[in-house]
């Protein structure tokens, strides 16, 4: 098995797994790492794959990687190589971190590029019917754009007429950490289902809804005890305005919303986007029965 083999082989065997890949991608002077030597960096910071080419950079190439985890962006760093005369010491690292100096006896410099390695993002998409285009359009598009899709009905294969005698074993439902969910219902098992999903750790809530159904469903969770910092986490109506119309339309804003809380770091910004969103338009409302 040759050194790429041994690299995919440890990439499948934690792809579960946040990691970062720091890759040499170039060199000058005499270094022992070349490139194309490549280290896996697990979000616990230890090194479980290859080398630089030494002990001395990969510590703090190590730091790097981390930010480069919890950040989710990559980064180019450039390591010095440098005799004693000219080191500043026996490392040291820049203040941005992007250029690290190594007392050795090498003299050469090294670019590497530190990029993180995450498994695919979850979206589960809960519906009462299995007929509902706007469900079929935003599951299908998800895993068009890299999300491992969960469809979750708990009515059975058509749902059922009368939603309200329905008794639904919601306590049994079980979401990955970390998953992105959307609710496509009919509104009248939402709560219940919302006051559930609060007992798990998810990067995105929303629920397909007009304001006033949002408004009603807010105030049955806070009657029923549930946590105001998750109700105020959850998205609703979900998706970005971009004057959306067709069921496609809402699709696209529903995922653009759920792409723009994944790649957005501060909680703040994403906030201050859902107080400056609109509602559905009247016509749209109808038209969905919401």
């Amino acid at each position: 098995m040759n050194m790429d083999d041994q690299f995919i082989t440890k990439i499948e065997e934690l792809k579960d797994h946040n990691l970062a890949i720091a890759t040499i991608t170039k060199t000058i002077g005499s270094t022992l790492g070349k490139p194309g030597f490549k280290m896996i960096i697990t979000e616990n910071g230890e090194i479980v794959y290859g080398t630089l080419g030494g002990g001395c950079p990969e510590g703090p190439i190590v730091r790097v990687g981390l930010d480069v985890i919890k950040a989710q962006f990559p980064r180019v760093v450039k390591v010095f190589l440098e005799d004693a005369k000219t080191a500043l010491g026996k490392i040291s690292v820049s203040g941005d971190g992007d250029e690290i100096h190594v007392e050795t006896n090498c003299g050469g410099n090294m670019e590497i590029l530190v990029e993180p390695y995450a498994p695919r993002p979850v979206l589960m998409v809960f519906g009462d019917t299995f007929n509902s285009p706007l469900e079929r359009t935003v599951v299908n598009t998800g895993k068009e754009i890299g999300f491992r899709t969960i469809e979750h009905n708990p009515l059975g294969a058509c749902g059922q007429p009368d939603l309200t005698s329905t008794a639904l074993d919601i306590e049994s439902i079980k979401v990955p950490e970390g998953a992105y969910v959307v609710l496509v219902t009919r509104g009248v098992n939402d709560a219940p289902l919302l006051k559930h999903l609060s007992n798990f750790k998810l990067s995105y809530i929303g629920m397909v809804a007009s304001e006033n159904r949002w408004r009603v469903t807010r105030e049955e969770l806070l009657q029923m005890g549930v946590n105001k910092e998750f109700v105020g986490r959850v998205h609703s109506p979900a998706g970005l305005d971009i004057n959306s119309v067709l069921l496609e339309e809402i699709a696209v804003s529903i995922l653009a919303e759920i792409i723009e809380v994944r790649r957005t770091t501060d909680p703040k910004e994403i906030g201050r986007v859902q107080e400056t969103r609109k509602v559905l338009p009247k016509s749209l409302s109808r038209t969905l029965g919401r």
